[in-house]
């Protein structure tokens, strides 16, 4: 099976997974119809149709609220499939998009934008269902080529178009919102209260009580449901063995790992594998 060379998801996955971290990645998502609230690390904006935002690696991103309408293309690729192309652009305008994430298109560069997409898009699947390696190869250079020259229509459009505003928080939504994009950056190894509380100078009994107000779980049940989200990322797409899964959430064995994924999703992870995968 030819390997993409970026990927998609749906809106729907990124609000029930209650958010992801970018890591090597970089992305896109346009906001079709409805609206949105969206939290890019700390810090939240809302973005109606037309809107736009760009994201770099290790960024937090999280859905806080959406129109019942709401419609949005989430694009996603490794930052070394664009190198070529960011290191064309000056640390200083990366550092200032990474600050000021979300901008609004007028309806003709929209149109522009969803034009490229289309074509991306398209071409993307030709190269995925070729048999032939000569063609594969071929088209591999001409989407890389298409990303790269992607790459430079969104910083044009960028840079003639207005930031959006961050939306002011409250105090205990900031200290929620620290935790959750903590707790998805650091459940592979750290899944003890205490951490999170640490971190932002907490008591443990302090922070598991904001938690709770603002979502009416405690800071244990959100550690559980995120972990447990990374678990079934791993064993539904990747390729990783059960005990390498294990090893990459730092369990101590394969045993107790099953043990615990068992526990929080009802099925044991060969299970829940064989029914990911169809």
């Amino acid at each position: 099976m030819n390997e993409p060379l970026y990927k998609t998801y749906s809106i729907d996955d990124l609000y029930a997974n209650y958010g992801t971290v970018s890591f090597n990645k970089c992305g896109i998502c346009l906001c079709r119809q409805g609206d949105v609230d969206i939290l890019m690390n700390n810090h939240s904006y809302h973005v109606e149709k037309g809107g736009l935002y760009l994201y770099t690696p290790y960024t937090f991103i999280r859905i806080l609220r959406r129109s019942e309408d709401f419609d949005g293309y989430f694009m996603e690729g490794d930052l070394d499939m664009l190198a070529v192309g960011l290191s064309q652009i000056p640390v200083m305008d990366r550092l200032f998009i990474r600050n000021h994430p979300c901008i609004q298109l007028l309806p003709e560069q929209c149109r522009r934008v969803e034009q490229m997409l289309s074509m991306l898009d398209s071409r993307h699947e030709r190269m995925l269902q070729v048999t032939s390696a000569r063609s594969f190869r071929l088209l591999k250079l001409e989407m890389q080529s298409l990303i790269q020259a992607f790459l430079f229509e969104m910083m044009e459009l960028y840079f003639d178009s207005f930031p959006i505003e961050e939306l002011q928080q409250g105090r205990e939504e900031r200290i929620f919102n620290t935790f959750l994009m903590s707790v998805h950056r650091h459940c592979d190894k750290e899944r003890s209260v205490v951490f999170y509380a640490d971190e932002q100078h907490f008591s443990p009994n302090y922070l598991t009580s904001v938690i709770k107000a603002k979502s009416g779980r405690t800071a244990i049940q959100w550690i559980e449901t995120i972990t447990l989200v990374h678990a079934q990322h791993y064993l539904g797409s990747t390729k990783l063995s059960i005990k390498e899964v294990a090893d990459k959430l730092n369990f101590p064995d394969q045993s107790t790992f099953g043990r615990y994924f068992k526990k929080h999703c009802g099925m044991s992870p060969v299970e829940y594998r064989k029914k990911a995968m169809g």
